[in-house]
C-alpha cells in the first residue's frame, strides 16, 4: 500500500505540472490549451522537438523554470512506475517459486518426474488417474509452462544437479523416473540420485538396448527404451490379439477403475503372518497378483496358503477401495 501511495503521489505530482505549465503558457503566450499543453509535454520530457511558436522572453523564464521542476519529476515519476511493476513482478514470481517449494517439502513417498517432455506427460497423465503424488523437475522452460499448465509441482532447474533434486524431495520420495531423450544427461541424473539415496528406486529411459544395459550399470534399478516397448506391444496384439485384449482387460488404464499397487509389509502389520486367502478376503475383492519374499525373487501366482511375512513386498490388483482396505489392514497395528 505504501508503494501504491507513493506512486499515486508522484503522479499528482507530474500532473501538477503539467497543469501548471498548460495554464502558464496560456496566460503568458495566449496560446490554446492544446498548444500549450503540447509545448509542456516536450519541454519536460527533453524530446528536443522545436517550439510550437517563437516563445517571448517571459516564455523562456518560464520554460526554463518547467524544465527545472518538470523534468526531474517526470523521470523520477517513469523510473518510479517501472520499478513498481517490474518489482511487482519479480515479487510474484519469487513468492510463486516459495509457495512451490513450501508445497514439495510437505510430500513424501512421491515420485520425481525428470523432463516434462512426451514421455514424461504420459507418465505424469497415469500419475494423475491413480492419485500418485509427483514432482516434476525440468530446465526447459516450454516443459515447464506446460507442467504449469496441467497443475503440476515442478522444480526449474537441471535434474542432475543435487540441489534441484532436493528441493524436489528426493530424501522422502518414493523413486525417480529420468526420461529425458539424451542418454548422457539420464547417466548423470542418476548418478547423481543414487549418490544422494542409495537406496531410492530408478527407471530411466533408454534409446536402445546397450544404453538399457549402461544406465543399469550406473544405477537405475530398470532401463526401457519405450519405443522398443510399443513395438513389442504391437507385435504381441499383431500375433495374440485374444492375449492382448486379455492382458488390457486385467491391467489398469485410462477409463478404468483397476489399479495396480506395490507394497511392503511392516512388521507391526495385521497382515503379517496371515496367509494371502486370509488378506484377499478382508480385502473384498483385490486380488495378489506376486509376492517378493525377502531376500528372495519374485513369486507370481502365490499360493492361497502362503504365508505373508515382515519385508515381503505385493503385487496388487484391484479397485481404488478395494486397495484402499488392504493398505488399511497393512498400516493397523
Amino acid at each position: 500500500m505504501r508503494e501504491r501511495t507513493r506512486i499515486l503521489i508522484i503522479f499528482l505530482v507530474l500532473l501538477g505540472i503539467l497543469s501548471a505549465g498548460t495554464i502558464g503558457y496560456v496566460l503568458i503566450e495566449g496560446w490554446s490549451i492544446v498548444d500549450a499543453l503540447y509545448m509542456t509535454i516536450i519541454t519536460i520530457s527533453t524530446v528536443g522537438y522545436s517550439e510550437v511558436y517563437t516563445l517571448s522572453s517571459a516564455g523562456r523564464i518560464f520554460s526554463s523554470i518547467l524544465i527545472v521542476c518538470g523534468v526531474g519529476a517526470a523521470l523520477y515519476t517513469f523510473t518510479a512506475i517501472i520499478e513498481y511493476v517490474i518489482g511487482g513482478r519479480l515479487k510474484e514470481i519469487l513468492g510463486r517459486g516459495r509457495s512451490m517449494e513450501n508445497k514439495i517439502s510437505k510430500k513424501k513417498n512421491h515420485f520425481i518426474i525428470c523432463d516434462y517432455g512426451r514421455v514424461g506427460r504420459v507418465i505424469a497423465n497415469r500419475f494423475k488417474t491413480q492419485g500418485v503424488d509427483f514432482v516434476v523437475v525440468d530446465s526447459d522452460s516450454e516443459g515447464i509452462t506446460q507442467a504449469e499448465a496441467d497443475g503440476c509441482l515442478y522444480i526449474k532447474g537441471d535434474p542432475s544437479i543435487a540441489d534441484n533434486l532436493i528441493i524436489a524431495g528426493i530424501n522422502k520420495a518414493r523413486g525417480i523416473i529420468v526420461v529425458t531423450d539424451n542418454d548422457a544427461t539420464n547417466t548423470f541424473i542418476i548418478v547423481t540420485a543414487r549418490n544422494i539415496r542409495p537406496d531410492i528406486y530408478i527407471v530411466a529411459r533408454a534409446s536402445s538396448k546397450e544404453s538399457e544395459m549402461k544406465l543399469e550399470m550406473v544405477g537405475a534399478n530398470k532401463a526401457m527404451n519405450p519405443y522398443s516397448s510399443i513395438g513389442e506391444r504391437m507385435a504381441r496384439r499383431a500375433l495374440h490379439p485374444a492375449v492382448s485384449d486379455f492382458i488390457e482387460f486385467a491391467l489398469p488404464g485410462p477409463g478404468k477403475d483397476r489399479y495396480l499397487e506395490e507394497v511392503e509389509i511392516a512388521g507391526e502389520s495385521t497382515i503379517c503372518g496371515k496367509s494371502i486367502d486370509e488378506a484377499q478376503k478382508y480385502s473384498r475383492g483385490a486380488v495378489i497378483l506376486a509376492i517378493r519374499k525377502k531376500g528372495k525373487g519374485i513369486t507370481p501366482k502365490p499360493s492361497e496358503d502362503m504365508t505373508i511375512g515382515q519385508g515381503d513386498r505385493l503385487v496388487i490388483l484391484g479397485t481404488q477401495e478395494q486397495i484402499a482396505r488392504m493398505e488399511h489392514m497393512l498400516e493397523s497395528d
